[in-house]
């Protein structure tokens, strides 16, 4: 303690010593420090135009006559001066600049600076110690700038701020929380460190800090329980908590001279009942309380909320009917999903939110023709009603909504012929309609045209996929993901000839028989992650591998076909290796089982030597594996 405690008075004694001899630098002498720091840094992007440093020119004195073009720092892009003609402000964010700012920068020289802001950077370097010399700074801005390393503990001196943004940045905080770096900040307003790894609680303290208005503490690894108290703070108008899976705590009773403009909690640890009192908070416009443990019905004051333009509660626990949202008309995102609604058909209000841009009902117990209630939402973007009761036929007035770059209606009651349907929607870019009562005949010329599509899924349902050979690099798009399980496949499509980029291909339960062709093996070899053909009648491969040859594969299923030789060998990068029930012989590869990345190995062969493809290690199951859904809407 001792020790510590002479530290201490040494470091106040040398910041006191360095800030006074700083103090007497003139006007030039902070020009000079500026232009040195100048120095230091690069551009690191690729745009040829002007950059904010390039005014910084300072003026070369000789004997007879001064040389350059330079002019006074204060008259700089970037740079404020005070009218004793002192440095107070440095904003270089968004400069693309480049460079180590180390404990010996001439930064540190401007003891007078009271703002600055280094963010959306290339800096790659730890923040020395040396900030606290700045002891008048009100605003640090730091973010998004690639420093990394811990926190300095000498930011706490730092009592002035106002403003502190650390975002977007690797750091971590030290062993004394959040407590210790905060304590002596009474007069912040902005507190920013979404992304820095805090591992810390947040200290009740904040509660008194009257004059906050913005916490911003997305994924920081937050522990305990939130502070119920700073719900209360005057002056707040954003609260961000998101992506703190051990933050616990519930919502309280809301004032009506609250300013909360923004409320995100979604992805913690928070329970409870959100109260009929969230009806006073006036002034909301976003809020996100999805993915926690929320229950109870839906509070009918939340309907008064009119300012409401982002309103997220899914993946909760909450009960009851939906209630009608209409009167929250300024809505763009709407996401409801995954909780345990009752069964409901009064869903004819959504056509009255014209202003929504992303609507998701997954999962809701709808059981309604609701398409046809979509009509009037032409600014819509992406809609997905996954896993509901939703029956008919895809109408006439949803093929409008041109805008839409998402559709998923995966898992309902939908019927008809899809045939040319969604050629309408030019900027689609995820296409999910898998396990519906679609029927009749489709080809990939259904879905030529649509050249943004990386997403397509058709399984199970009642279709028959039709392959033909007339496909050019002209007309078809990069495909990421293609569901085409039980969906009636004869042979592998020929147009899978053209896709260079695919991550997941699902081709099981189908009818395909014979060798898997030669150009199998030279498609998508960087990109592909899973390959699922369980169930077909295959009997081999052309030119039969040793080696499967893609080097990012994870999930490989050719489970019940009719596979003979012996086993390929997987990459490195293999989680799930699948080959059961097939007909493979010979010796088992010793290498299988030292795969580090395989959690999942499940086989048979008859072999000569009595070997059976086991590994104690792994977990063995018989039957498909999970299909991942691909890009996640949400």
């Amino acid at each position: 303690m001792a020790s510590f405690f002479l530290k201490t008075i040494s470091l106040a004694n040398l910041l006191v010593v360095l800030s006074c001899s700083a103090s007497l630098l003139s006007h030039d002498e902070e020009c000079s420090a500026l232009f040195e720091f100048k120095q230091t840094m690069f551009y690191q992007d690729y745009d040829y135009g002007l950059h904010k440093l390039d005014s910084w020119r300072i003026l070369i004195k000789t004997n007879t006559s001064e040389n350059g073009s330079g002019s006074d720092c204060c008259l700089w892009d970037g740079v404020e001066c005070s009218n004793e003609w002192h440095v107070i402000g440095l904003d270089v964010g968004k400069s693309s600049l480049s460079g180590v700012i180390n404990s010996s920068s001439t930064l540190f020289k401007l003891v007078h600076l009271q703002m600055l802001n280094l963010s959306m950077n290339f800096f790659e370097s730890q923040i020395p110690s040396e900030i606290a010399w700045l002891k008048q700074l009100r605003s640090l801005d730091l973010s998004y700038s690639l420093f990394n390393g811990q926190i300095p503990n000498e930011i706490s001196y730092l009592i002035q701020l106002s403003t502190l943004d650390l975002s977007g940045n690797p750091l971590k905080l030290q062993s004394h929380g959040l407590e210790y770096l905060l304590q002596n900040m009474t007069r912040l307003e902005i507190l920013r460190l979404s992304g820095v790894e805090l591992s810390s609680s947040v200290p009740c303290f904040l509660a008194n800090f009257s004059s906050l208005s913005s916490i911003e503490l997305i994924d920081c690894q937050l522990q305990d329980e939130f502070p119920s108290a700073m719900f209360h703070l005057p002056k707040l108008k954003h609260l961000l908590l998101r992506d703190n899976s051990n933050l616990t705590g519930s919502l309280p009773e809301f004032h009506n001279n609250s300013l909360l403009q923004y409320l995100d909690v979604s992805s913690t640890g928070f329970t409870g009942i959100i109260s009929e009192s969230i009806g006073n908070l006036n002034h909301l416009e976003a809020l996100a309380l999805d993915k926690c443990h929320f229950s109870g019905p839906i509070p009918g004051s939340l309907l008064n909320l009119t300012q409401l333009t982002y309103l997220t509660i899914s993946k909760n626990e909450f009960t009851g009917l939906v209630p009608s949202f209409a009167s929250l008309s300024k809505l763009t995102v709407l996401v409801l999903g995954y909780n345990s609604f009752d069964i409901g058909r009064e869903y004819n209000w959504i056509n009255k939110l014209s202003k929504l841009r992303t609507l998701y009902l997954d999962h809701m117990n709808i059981q309604d023709e609701i398409l046809p209630y979509l009509a009037n939402l032409t600014k819509l973007n992406a809609v997905s009603m996954r896993r509901n009761f939703i029956f008919g036929c895809i109408p006439t007035s949803f093929l409008n909504l041109t805008q839409l770059t998402a559709i998923d209606l995966q898992g309902n009651q939908l019927q008809g012929q899809i045939s040319r349907s969604f050629l309408n929607f030019k900027s689609l870019e995820y296409l999910a309609v898998a396990y519906n009562n679609f029927s009749g005949t489709v080809g990939i010329e259904s879905f030529t045209g649509l050249k943004k599509l990386e997403y397509l899924t058709l399984d199970g349902n009642k279709l028959s996929f039709i392959t033909t050979n007339n496909y050019t690099n002209d007309t078809q798009q990069e495909l990421r993901y293609l569901g085409l399980s039980s969906c009636n496949l004869k042979e592998f499509p020929a147009f899978l000839q053209l896709q260079t980029k695919m991550e997941y291909l699902l081709l099981n339960d189908n009818e395909i028989e014979g060798l898997i062709p030669n150009w199998v093996w030279n498609n998508s070899l960087k990109t592909l992650r899973m390959l699922a053909l369980t169930d077909n009648f295959i009997s081999g491969f052309h030119e039969h591998p040793h080696f499967l040859p893609w080097i990012s594969l994870e999930v490989f299923d050719m489970s019940y076909n009719q596979l003979q030789g012996q086993l390929l060998i997987p990459p490195e990068t293999i989680v799930i290796y699948v080959v059961s029930n097939n007909n493979f012989t010979g010796d088992i590869p010793p290498s299988i089982c030292e795969l580090k990345s395989l959690q999942e190995l499940e086989g048979a062969v008859k072999a000569s030597t009595g070997f059976n493809l086991t590994c104690d290690r792994f977990e063995r199951r018989r039957g498909a594996v999970k299909v991942p859904v691909g890009f996640n809407l949400e």
